[in-house]
């Protein structure tokens, strides 16, 4: 069949891939230390189940494997997602076999090689030339009824196990979305409430005094006063992992003056060999700068230097304006008129000199490519059309397109045993291309600069090896000692959920849930950019945090303190004024005006004061409100006028409101499933055990 002979072409293609993936990076998770971490092989319990080390590790193999910019992505964050994965595998496995949520051979079968198979599954097949997800499954599990040998479906067959088990798992989780969402439904209440909810606006005029207007050192708060906040919102200092308050100090390992003036001396040297003849040749000699050369059109030459270009004769050389000690420069090495997009057809003959000539003369005297594929089964195969770039074209060949007559085909490639034909259908007209050169080179901090700020950097912890000393110091030495928390799970220093932590910090992170407090650490620089050390400030057990805990602390501070200005702005106005003219007066405030309805979750103007968009939306019209103290402000309120919408929503609408605000929409998103599940189910994470 066709897909034989399409796998047969493949062969070396997937041999190419295949070794590629052999030799993709891996990721060192430092197995070694099982021994430390006392024999204990699990990278994270999920309930009573564990996941193992070593399948932990395989998969961070097979995620880097398929990740083409692996080498960009830091060790340790790439680990800690995989780990979050393989938990929220097994959160969700756990569930389906409370819940006896299965997928069935006969359901799994209609999703691989059914009439409607899952769109993964055609894609697959298309990949590979099969004519279906049917046709191939028959072909890699049955090789032998085509001649195949069982090594040479051996990793389509992997692949396809491994698309079989992706279908499953999407199928299961579909099945719990929608179980979910059967739970959440709006019935006629919810319906009633909402449209009642959503029926009248209140246009509300208004007068705040904000508590930032008053200045905080007037208003103390006791630590009593912080403990009684702290029980008030104890729950939101749950606390599921340990956490260490650090402070750390990263040297940058950057170029010194002397290593910049030596890099500028190079780039000199380069651009002056760059200037020489129509080559490069002079540059590559040099032998410490990237040389990077490419065909291209007008508008693909970087855009600083691309008017420059458009008119300059061959050879000529352009500087760009160094930046972050960056250096680069190009050079116009040829520029050309050339075809670029060709609507080709190609046919492809497994066969001899007399069947190449036999396909050849029929094709060309009117006969489809369906036809050959009949006529000479499992020996002829190829494309009617396909639009193609060829500027990047060998000459001799792109020539032998440029030269062929439209629609007749043509022999590309041939030898005794096969042969490409080619055939022009289309062609774009031809367009210029540029082939530049770009010649780049970055100052680097030599091995005597690096030596230097370590001596510095050692000399310095030498002196301050306690807590105090290290952060108190660390300003007068020139060195910035910044705050951080970590927990076990923390990839990289630093890092927030914006990204930018430190690369490959995560051994100085395990020595710090391996010190205890006040502990300084050695300086770590694996990441050959950054000389890092870290001081353990204090340790939080799992549980609750306590209430000094210094994020925690400036939220509760934050709330006794406006809940002071606020009691204090109450006495203030309370009764001081008759109307809205004489409160804003008094606050020192305009008027302003805000639309309310019940059912809205805030409003802007309102400082997201939930209660009082409650209270406004079932003030009566015409009766001034307040002074009331809120979070953020005290305010006096009235409403000027009621709007109520003459269009009640239809069903449907308000089926889709009440998804989105607290049915389905709301709890069967993915992460909604992995949070909800995770605090129902212990689960504990032990990778930094292996560092």
């Amino acid at each position: 069949m066709a897909t034989l002979e399409k796998i047969r072409q493949r062969k070396k293609i997937l041999a190419i891939v295949i070794g590629a993936a052999l030799l993709a990076f891996i990721i060192e998770v430092g197995i070694e230390a099982i021994g430390r971490s006392g024999g204990n092989s699990a990278a994270a319990k999920v309930g009573n189940e564990k996941i193992d080390i070593m399948a932990f590790q395989r998969r961070v193999e097979q995620e880097a494997s398929q990740d083409q910019n692996n080498q960009q992505i830091d060790a340790a964050t790439r680990q800690q997602q995989v780990l979050d994965d393989m938990i929220n595998e097994k959160l969700l496995e756990q569930e389906y076999k409370k819940l006896g949520i299965t997928v069935s051979d006969k359901e799994i079968s209609e999703l691989m090689i059914g009439k409607n198979p899952a769109p993964a599954v055609m894609q697959f097949a298309q990949q590979v030339g099969a004519k279906s997800p049917a046709d191939l499954y028959d072909f890699i599990m049955n090789p032998g009824k085509q001649g195949v040998q069982e090594a040479q479906v051996a990793e389509l067959r992997n692949q396809w196990n491994k698309l079989k088990d992706d279908i499953t798992k999407q199928y299961m989780f579909a099945k719990l979305q929608n179980l979910l969402a059967g739970c959440m439904q709006a019935n006629d209440l919810d319906r009633a409430q909402m449209a009642e909810e959503e029926a009248l606006t209140n246009v509300v005029t208004f007068a705040k005094k904000d508590f930032s207007s008053l200045p905080d050192d007037k208003f103390t708060v006791t630590d009593e006063e912080l403990k009684a906040e702290y029980q008030k919102m104890k729950p939101m200092f749950k606390n599921d992992e340990e956490l260490r308050s650090i402070h750390y100090i990263a040297v940058n390992i950057e170029p010194s003056a002397e290593d910049i003036a030596a890099a500028n001396k190079i780039a000199d040297a380069a651009y002056i060999a760059l200037q020489k003849g129509r080559g490069v040749d002079s540059v590559r000699l040099l032998g410490t700068v990237q040389i990077d050369t490419a065909k291209m059109q007008l508008k693909e030459i970087p855009t600083k230097v691309r008017d420059f270009f458009a008119s300059a004769p061959l050879g000529t050389t352009r500087r760009d304006s160094v930046v972050n000690n960056h250096h680069v420069m190009y050079k116009l090495m040829n520029k050309e008129v050339s075809l670029d997009s060709v609507d080709l057809g190609y046919v492809v003959i497994q066969g001899d000199a007399k069947t190449q000539k036999e396909v050849l003369a029929q094709l060309n005297s009117g006969k489809s490519l369906d036809d050959m594929r009949k006529a000479y089964p499992q020996k002829v195969d190829g494309k009617e059309s396909e639009w193609q770039r060829i500027f990047n074209t060998v000459d001799s060949m792109k020539a032998k397109i440029a030269n062929a007559t439209p629609g007749v085909y043509f022999v590309f490639n041939s030898n005794d045993q096969a042969a490409q034909l080619i055939k022009v259908n289309d062609k774009k007209p031809a367009k210029t291309f540029y082939t530049l050169a770009t010649v780049s080179y970055d100052a680097y901090a030599s091995t005597k600069t690096s030596e230097q700020l370590r001596d510095a950097f050692q000399d310095f912890l030498n002196k301050n090896k306690t807590i105090k000393a290290f952060e108190e110091n660390a300003a007068k030495a020139g060195y910035n000692a910044a705050e951080g928390i970590i927990t076990p799970s923390t990839p990289q220093i630093g890092a927030s959920q914006f990204g930018g932590g430190i690369k490959d910090s995560r051994k100085a992170i395990k020595w710090a849930f391996d010190s205890k407090e006040g502990s300084v650490s050695p300086i770590f620089s694996d990441n050959n950019n950054v000389l890092l050390a870290v001081a353990v400030d204090k340790i939080y057990p799992e549980g609750y945090l306590p209430y000094d805990f210094p994020p925690g602390k400036e939220m509760l501070t934050q709330r006794v303190r406006n809940s002071k200005k606020g009691d204090s702005l109450m006495k203030q106005y309370k009764g001081k004024a008759n109307d809205l003219n004489g409160y804003a007066a008094l606050m020192g405030t305009a008027i302003d005006t805000a639309k309310v309805v019940f059912a809205a979750n805030g409003n802007p103007k309102l400082s997201g004061e939930t209660g009082l968009i409650g209270r406004m939306s079932v003030a009566p019209q015409g009766k001034l409100q307040g002074p009331w103290k809120g979070e953020n402000a005290v305010y006096v309120y009235q409403v000027v006028k009621q709007e109520k919408s003459e269009r009640k929503p239809t069903k449907e609408e308000l089926d889709n409101r009440y998804s989105q605000s607290r049915g389905a929409q709301l709890f069967t998103n993915p992460r909604t499933i992995y949070n909800i599940l995770s605090k129902a189910t212990k689960v504990t994470k032990r990778l930094i055990d292996f560092y």
